[in-house]
């Protein structure tokens, strides 16, 4: 009989900030959660490689019984962990979902998606610390360790399990809400009637005190459609809200049922919007990003208010 033990890593400023959700989660459905502290660094490579040396020596050191779960501290256990997860001894992991309409062997990659394999949620046991050695072995063999420099953990993941060949139980980790199969694990904050658990990825954009794996989307205006998709509740009623944003709709009656008004803001969900310059806000964070409609318009050549404003809070012409 395997027992489930979680294990989550992250700075001391990111488990502070991100990990009390996932514990009341474990204090409510009786799971051992172990939360460690890896050090800060100059880059988020480096952190990442911390959390890979620990999840190497997690394994390596575990028990015959331990069934290892390892998450990221924003993760959230939405309901209770299927038993046969649990006692199963093959790898779990969890292929990415781009795009409902293509299955998982003709993958689309996209620059947010570096592998094919969702690092975490991850199950393991002790019997995974050969493959497991490997997969670190080779992203070390693939870094700069001399300017703290280190490849993403995913990116050997599934060359690992296949090299040397690993049975394993595969789910899928959602990225596209328009898939029709089971949601089990989700890349979001949104939660339907299948989600067992679900991995944020919000903060890394929108908090300032957070290193984000590609800084260009950290550093952009912008916030990409799929992190404001994937942490509404609603799918519809976000569809409907980008719409509206592009229209540049501010007649709040038009907007959808809920919808408050705070000055300028359209509030909704955990969100704001700002349909007169095409602002988006998180009630969670100051950061205010522009919704992508502003950037379909700029490729169309159009100069609408919202577009005009973008310009002169950017100082272009």
């Amino acid at each position: 009989m395997q027992s489930l033990k979680i294990y989550v890593w992250g700075t001391q400023y990111f488990i502070d900030t991100y990990a009390g959700g996932l514990q009341s989660d474990c204090d409510k459905h009786g799971y051992a959660l172990t939360v460690g502290v890896v050090p800060d660094a100059d880059n988020f490579s480096h952190i990442n490689h911390y959390i890979h040396r620990a999840m190497v020596d997690t394994v390596n050191n575990a028990e015959p019984t331990d069934r290892i779960l390892f998450l990221d501290p924003e993760c959230r256990i939405v309901k209770p962990i299927p038993e046969d997860w649990i006692q199963d001894t093959r790898p779990i992991l969890c292929y990415k979902i781009s795009d409902g309409k293509l299955d998982i062997n003709r993958y689309e990659y996209g620059h947010t998606l570096p592998g094919p394999i969702q690092m975490q949620p991850i199950f393991l046991t002790a019997q995974d610390s050969g493959w497991i050695q490997w997969w670190y072995d080779a992203s070390m063999a693939a870094s700069d360790t001399d300017r703290n420099i280190y490849v993403p953990h995913e990116l050997f993941l599934e060359l690992a399990l296949k090299f040397n060949n690993i049975d394993i139980h595969m789910e899928h980790c959602v990225y596209n809400r328009e898939w029709s199969q089971p949601q089990r694990v989700v890349k979001g904050s949104f939660v339907t009637a299948d989600t067992i658990i679900t991995h944020s990825d919000i903060h890394a954009l929108m908090d300032p005190h957070v290193k984000h794996s590609v800084q260009d989307i950290k550093d952009s205006p912008f916030i990409p459609t799929r992190k404001l998709h994937n942490h509404f509740d609603n799918f519809e009623t976000i569809k409907q809200i980008d719409e509206l944003m592009y229209k540049e709709q501010h007649d709040i009656t038009k907007w959808p049922e809920g919808t408050t008004q705070e000055g300028n803001w359209y509030c909704i969900d955990n969100w704001q919007f700002d349909p007169r310059k095409g602002r988006v806000k998180h009630r969670q964070y100051d950061a205010v990003r522009y919704h992508m409609s502003i950037d379909t318009k700029c490729n169309q050549n159009l100069n609408t208010p919202a577009v005009k404003s973008f310009f002169n809070s950017y100082g272009m012409d």
